[in-house]
């Protein structure tokens, strides 16, 4: 639900400032606690985004349209390594999304599990599974992309919003010897 102060915000906002109020709303309105899910440090951010994009994308083919050293997250599901393991895709309908499907992509799922997301729009979060899941489903609409991320950097379940669907990416890790 959007009041007159939120439009009267979104006007004087940047556009990318809009999706992250939404996610502050439904952390104020479903009493999230905030122990369990939260927006990273601004301190964090660079190195969180930094490793995520580093570890999963392709990011020479992003310079075309984005200045050098510039993270570019929108769309960037199209530049993933190819030797990244992707799972099967899911088809996802945003009206009525099933939470268990976002679960069976997440290796060892637990409801403790911390992970971080990131937002196309650039916003990094933290938080318990079991919170994230409350928080995405009321905003999937807005969304353009996000990115639920293991901790450790070795798995990232991708929602494409434009594709309507979800699917898991992870490292592989190959013998040297």
């Amino acid at each position: 639900m959007v009041t007159k102060l939120n439009n009267y915000n979104k006007k004087r906002k940047p556009q990318n400032y809009w999706i992250r109020d939404e996610i502050e709303n439904i952390i104020k309105e479903n009493n999230i606690d905030r122990s369990k899910f939260h927006e990273v440090s601004k301190y964090s951010y660079e190195k969180i985004l930094h490793k995520f994009y580093y570890t999963f994308f392709e990011y020479e083919k992003n310079t075309g349209y984005t200045e050098p050293q510039k993270i570019e997250l929108s769309y960037a599901w199209l530049n993933f390594r190819k030797e990244l393991e992707i799972s099967e895709t899911i088809q996802v309908r945003y009206d009525n999304i099933n939470i268990d499907v976002i679960k069976s992509l997440v290796p060892d799922y637990s409801d403790e599990k911390i992970c971080f997301v990131i937002v196309a729009e650039g916003w990094v979060y933290e938080g318990e599974i079991s919170e994230i899941l409350k928080i995405f489903p009321c905003e999937i609409g807005i969304i353009t992309d996000c990115y639920i991320i293991s901790k450790k950097f070795d798995w990232v379940v991708v929602n494409c919003e434009d594709g309507e669907c979800v699917y898991r990416v992870e490292l592989i890790r190959k013998n040297k010897f």
